[in-house]
């Protein structure tokens, strides 16, 4: 009997261990996934960068005068207003120059004056040398005629020619002499208006010691103190730093190129500070610069921000973590981007149409998709409408030209995009202003391109199944569905199910 018993645990153990050896093999042969449910609801796409909040404007002030500070009137965190005096230079010595050069233009003028006084003796001289000139030609004339009749002799003619020849040459001189005048009151004048032009310049250096803001706003930099002495040589020292309007901030960001493709003018941006870790603020991109900045091989371009500061609670040189939204949409379908990265061992993907867009209808339904979304977002009027159904149809018909003329798929491509981008331009041509900038942010956000790819689900024998999709924007962690047959609440494999060995 113990023989028995011995034989009977040892073949009821061995097929114990090989039951559970069998299972384990099947089990293993047998894969598990890890499951997501597909969602409905809003997503955002955005791309992160970091930026320093500055002031729109800020204004340097300096001084164009060297000097030693007299007066210091502001300082940090000063409001001031434009043309409000902010400082003074000791203007002693400008005083001084003003009083030499007043001094110096008087004497000028006393000087014209004199000339002018000269002119006028001239001016007589001139005159009675006339008078006599003219008696001298009378009697010349006289003793000619009475020469003719041989009553004088020819001496007397021949000295009253020697008399109008004297009288003429004295009027030559006295007419030089009225020249030469005249050419000393035009260098007395030019030496009045040099002397005039060296006051006005001293009165300017001396209006220079009194230092004014250019601008009203807030004193954000103070860089001289009482008594210092500035020298204004080559450069103007700088003595303030004024913010115009701390109401209004600007974040300059730098993004990387690899980002920089996906911002557009126009598009909405979030922000943190560390100051406000927990709160957010709004702005708008405002200007992407061109110039790039490469610092060691890497390659980024500034993108001013523009956002409201109403409490002044962003101050300057915060750093910002900035988040520029590039894509949103609301109430759509999104699945966990893992599903779209996910391929299971050994099951062939079929080749599917279903992301090709489903053909003619499917273009003309996203044409009234989108028709209703401008309606709804712009708030067309009936004429705007209209037009816009025209625009539609008009651009329609020509795509759909292309498609059926056929040639290089790259070429049909870019002419599509061109009949595309011609379609807004005679769309934001029928809206104003205020419905131009909501397209311009429409256009932003639907610039982001669209893949094809595929998720995997369970059939009802529980294994993978392939479904083709249109992917749209990602926010990292779910992904858009643009088209594809999902609905909300079905599963979507992510991965494979770990799981424990042993037995």
């Amino acid at each position: 009997m113990r023989r028995f018993l011995v034989l009977a645990i040892i073949v009821v153990a061995g097929t114990t261990a090989a039951y559970h050896y069998w299972r384990a093999q099947s089990d293993e042969a047998t894969p598990r996934y890890r499951l997501a449910t597909v969602e409905q609801g809003a997503i955002e796409m955005t791309v992160s960068a970091t930026g320093k909040v500055n002031p729109v404007t800020t204004v340097q002030v300096g001084t164009q005068v060297s000097g030693q500070i007299a007066e210091l009137l502001a300082d940090f965190n000063t409001e001031v207003k434009a043309g409000q005096v902010i400082a003074r230079i000791d203007p002693q010595s400008f005083q001084a120059r003003v009083a030499a050069a007043r001094a110096d233009l008087a004497f000028a003028r006393a000087n014209l004056a004199v000339q002018q006084a000269a002119l006028a003796e001239y001016r007589a001289d001139i005159a009675g040398s006339a008078a006599a000139l003219k008696d001298a030609e009378a009697e010349h004339a006289r003793q000619r005629t009475l020469l003719s009749r041989r009553v004088v002799s020819q001496s007397a003619v021949d000295r009253a020619l020697a008399a109008r020849d004297q009288a003429l040459a004295r009027k030559r001189s006295a007419e030089a002499k009225l020249a030469k005048q005249r050419a000393q009151i035009g260098s007395a004048k030019a030496q009045v208006q040099s002397r005039q032009a060296a006051l006005n310049e001293r009165q300017l250096d001396l209006e220079r010691t009194v230092i004014r803001s250019p601008v009203a706003g807030v004193v954000i930099g103070r860089n001289v103190d009482l008594g210092q002495t500035v020298a204004a040589s080559l450069q103007a020292p700088v003595l303030f730093t004024i913010a115009e309007d701390l109401r209004r901030m600007q974040v300059e960001v730098s993004v990387d190129e690899a980002d920089i493709g996906r911002l557009r003018q126009g598009q909405r941006v979030r922000f943190t500070v560390d100051a406000y870790a927990e709160r957010n603020f709004a702005g708008r991109v405002q200007q992407i610069r061109k110039a790039p900045n490469v610092v060691s091989n890497v390659v980024t371009y500034i993108v001013i921000v523009g956002a409201d500061n109403p409490d002044q609670a962003l101050l300057p040189g915060m750093t910002a973590n900035v988040e520029v939204i590039v894509g949103a949409r609301q109430d759509v379908l999104k699945v966990p981007s893992a599903a779209l990265r996910f391929k299971p061992d050994g099951v062939a993907a079929p080749e599917a149409a279903a992301s090709r867009g489903g053909g003619r209808e499917a273009a003309q339904a996203r044409a009234r998709a989108l028709f209703q979304r401008l309606n709804k977002t712009l708030g067309l009027n009936e004429e705007q409408q209209a037009g816009v159904r025209a625009i539609f149809r008009e651009t329609g018909q020509a795509i759909g030209a292309l498609v059926q003329a056929g040639g290089e798929p790259e070429q049909r491509r870019q002419a599509v995009r061109g009949l595309r981008a011609q379609a807004s331009r005679r769309i934001a041509a029928l809206l104003d202003e205020e419905q131009k900038r909501k397209y311009a942010e429409m256009l932003a956000e639907s610039a982001v391109a669209t893949t094809r790819g595929r998720v995997w689900r369970l059939d009802t024998k529980g294994k993978p199944e392939a479904v083709a999709v249109v992917a749209g924007i990602s926010d990292g962690s779910m992904t858009e569905v643009v088209r594809g047959e999902l609905a909300a609440g079905q599963q979507v494999i992510i991965g494979r199910a770990s799981r424990a060995r042993g037995f």
